[in-house]
């Protein structure tokens, strides 16, 4: 007997509507027994307030000026008082005079001592010297290590070329040229940075510090330019700050606080707080000091930086993950192989859609670093099975 189309379709309704059902089921079965975890990561957030200023020292200009000053000293390199700074030559040819009566100098000192000594071991000797010199950014004696290879290793007919150089260098000698030394008035580090605004000095900020507004208008005329360069005297310098008066007003003169600079230079250095002055439109004018790193600060003016109040340290948990007691007390649940584990916690910090926690039991609890948080799961309860 032939089955009638309406028996098939019948057929194909229930069909379909067991397995809708069964699918139906399944999912809402998974939908309800949804099981998040995540593991735990230890994170330290820094509590910091942003701080924008100009750094202030005790300054001393080396007047002159002009294309021929050479330095003789490098920068940040401390100049005792009276000693030589840089020398000023006459002119370009004077300059190239000078150059030249140091190079033969030095070559005919390279040759006389490759005469009395072993040549194959002043070579090596000279390879290795300039290595170090170029891995350890020591540039500064680069002309005389360059000579020194090519006076060993390349050079020939030493004495030949010791007769035409000594001839050479005393017709450069003779012919002489005009220079002058520049001194230095007082002992400090040397710096060829001029910015103009060398003038303001520690001094200024005796007594009452200036308003945001006026600190910013100190800083905003540069006098000129001209000389050699500076000599930053003493061994302290200032940062004046202008950042936010509710912030400054958590500080506590006479106590040290980090500040962490930022974009090209960038350091952490403990300050002493100095002083606060008064608010102007929510901000205020601090001025830190220190006795480190002044060398790397004698070039720089303009600094941007973050002033460190402390730290956090806890475990960054979901908002979801944290529950709460009838009697108040907040906990966690944690999978332990298969089953859950409650642990109390106490909130540090609220982070957007998460908290920083702490666990209420000592060091060496269950909730350290790689433990498993249970985000989300049905029916927690402690020692029930998960997974």
């Amino acid at each position: 007997m032939r089955r009638s189309n309406l028996f098939i379709k019948l057929i194909a309704v229930v069909v379909f509507i067991a397995v809708a059902s069964y699918i139906g089921f399944y999912a809402f079965n998974a939908m309800q027994n949804v099981f998040v975890t995540m593991p735990a990561v230890s994170y330290t957030i820094e509590e910091t307030s942003p701080a924008r200023g100009f750094v202030v020292r005790s300054e001393t200009v080396l007047p002159g000026g002009g294309e021929m000053i050479m330095p003789v000293v490098g920068e940040g390199v401390r100049v005792r008082a009276g000693g030589a700074v840089a020398v000023e030559y006459a002119g370009r040819q004077a300059l190239e005079t000078a150059s030249e009566i140091y190079a033969l100098r030095l070559q005919i000192a390279q040759l006389e001592r490759l005469a009395d000594g072993d040549a194959e071991a002043m070579s090596l000797a000279s390879v290795v010297d300039l290595s170090r010199a170029v891995h350890g950014g020591q540039l500064g004696g680069l002309q005389e290590l360059s000579l020194r290879i090519e006076t060993y290793i390349f050079g020939s007919s030493h004495e030949g070329d010791l007769e035409s150089l000594h001839t050479r260098l005393e017709t450069l000698e003779r012919r002489g040229y005009q220079m002058r030394t520049v001194y230095a008035p007082v002992s400090g580090l040397f710096s060829q940075t001029l910015d103009g605004f060398e003038g303001v000095s520690p001094q200024d900020f005796d007594g009452q510090l200036p308003l945001p507004s006026e600190l910013t208008a100190l800083f905003a005329r540069p006098a000129s330019t001209d000389g050699i360069g500076k000599l930053v005297t003493g061994h302290r310098w200032y940062f004046a700050a202008i950042m936010d008066a509710s912030d400054a007003a958590r500080l506590v003169i006479g106590r040290d606080i980090t500040v962490q600079f930022s974009g090209a230079y960038h350091v952490s250095i403990p300050m002493l707080v100095e002083g606060i002055g008064t608010g102007e439109d929510g901000q205020c004018v601090v001025l830190f000091s220190s006795d480190r790193n002044l060398r790397d600060i004698a070039p720089l003016r303009t600094l941007r930086a973050e002033v460190i109040f402390g730290e956090t340290t806890g475990f960054r948990v979901p908002k979801e993950a944290i529950h709460l007691d009838n009697y108040g007390a907040t906990f966690i649940f944690l999978q332990t192989g298969v089953r859950a584990e409650r642990v109390n916690v106490n909130i540090l910090l609220e982070t957007g859609d998460s908290y920083l926690v702490e666990s209420v039991v000592e060091r060496g609890g269950p909730l350290r670093p790689g433990a498993t948080i249970i985000v989300r799961g049905n029916n927690l309860t402690h020692g029930a099975i998960v997974g």
